[in-house]
């Protein structure tokens, strides 16, 4: 009697809490339906026969004449003058008074070679210059003497001829040792190399000590203060640039202004462009700091002729046989139809490509979310920029 009951009591209490756990669960299921239907309200709205329309994202488009291409080009600064660096003749080297990465002035000693060899030929040639000069001192005197004893019948033809000859050998041997002399002179002044420019020494391959041939390379200069800038394009739109237009570069993720210096008249074989060079006029920044070899970024703008439209990438809708097409809107009496409308691509940017099609001065399409939609169907048409 006691188990029967037990099992009485337990019943009820088993059913009680089913019933909470019911109400509990239609609870929150009405309050998830609840919100369902609220965050839906603004999502769709219902035309008079109680159908719910789709909202979709909608722009207008407008028919231009005409659409720019941007174009990216890659180049690198360059010093415009670079030099290697040499004696003209062999010698020792005795000193080299820059390294790399000095910055030097036009005029500055960079290098010197052992004169001693120099200075003795130097003195060699003065010194014959002086002894000739003494001889013909003599010669001159002696052609006068013989001159006017010539006139006065006291000496013959020869021995006048003679003397007058010796004089003018003289001279020429006077000529030809101040030239030595020159030249041993101008040796000299080659036994020190100077700065051509102002400018930056890139490279060094000798050291103090080592005889040095004739032409061998000592020092690289770069030439400081006159940067270019080399860029290879393609040979039409080489053609198109204007020496009196300042073009914009990047350095550095910095602007450089560009102005055309030249173009090379001939194509690279392998590329086929045509290599053009720019002065850099000024930096756009004041803090732009470039250096040779650096990488620079070209952009230029060509204006093409053609009537179409500028068109958002997600619209594009592709179609059959690899062509594409958009989804157009047109007005409907309770929201809007969607129409297939077909299109040539043109030119293509990373968010928005120009197309080619027939929609008028203007039109509405779908700008994203095409793979929701279907042609014919109705929908309400958020446009961008609206609430």
């Amino acid at each position: 009697m006691t188990e029967n009951n037990a099992e009485t009591t337990q019943e009820p209490s088993m059913t009680v809490r089913f019933v909470k756990k019911s109400a509990a669960f239609l609870l929150i299921t009405g309050f998830i339906g609840t919100a369902t239907a609220a965050l839906h309200i603004r999502a769709a709205v219902s035309d008079e026969r109680g159908e719910t329309l789709l909202p979709v994202a909608a722009t207008i488009i407008e028919r231009q004449s005409s659409y720019d291409v941007s174009e990216r080009y890659s180049g690198r600064i360059e010093p415009r003058q670079t030099v290697d660096l040499a004696f003209e003749q062999p010698g020792k080297l005795i000193a080299v008074n820059a390294d790399e990465g000095d910055r030097v002035k036009e005029g500055d000693i960079l290098a010197t070679l052992d004169l001693d060899l120099l200075n003795a030929a130097l003195a060699q040639a003065e010194a014959s210059v002086e002894r000739i000069k003494a001889q013909l001192d003599l010669s001159e005197l002696t052609e006068e003497r013989q001159k006017a004893l010539f006139e006065q019948g006291h000496a013959n033809q020869q021995r006048y001829d003679e003397a007058r000859l010796n004089t003018v050998t003289l001279k020429a041997q006077l000529a030809e040792a101040a030239a030595r002399a020159k030249t041993a002179r101008i040796n000299i002044s080659k036994a020190v190399l100077v700065a051509p420019f102002d400018g930056r020494v890139a490279a060094r391959f000798v050291d103090v000590g080592g005889v040095q041939p004739a032409g061998g390379r000592i020092l690289t200069l770069l030439q400081e203060g006159q940067d270019r800038a080399r860029f290879a394009l393609p040979v039409q739109k080489a053609n198109t640039l204007s020496k009196d237009r300042v073009y914009t570069a990047t350095a550095n993720n910095k602007p450089l202004n560009l102005r055309v210096s030249s173009v090379r008249g001939d194509v690279n074989p392998l590329t086929r462009t045509q290599d053009v060079l720019f002065d850099v006029v000024s930096s756009a920044s004041a803090d732009t700091d470039v250096t040779y070899g650096d990488l620079l970024e070209l952009q230029l703008t060509e204006t093409r002729d053609q009537v179409g439209y500028w068109t958002p990438t997600e619209a594009l809708v592709e179609g059959s046989k690899g062509l594409w097409t958009v989804y157009a809107i047109e007005p409907a009496d309770a929201g809007a139809i969607v129409v297939r409308r077909s299109i040539e691509v043109l030119y293509a940017e990373v968010d928005r490509v120009f197309v080619r099609a027939n929609m008028g001065a203007r039109a509405e399409i779908i700008a994203s979310g095409v793979h929701r939609v279907v042609p014919g169907q109705t929908v309400e048409a958020i446009r961008r920029g609206q609430d």
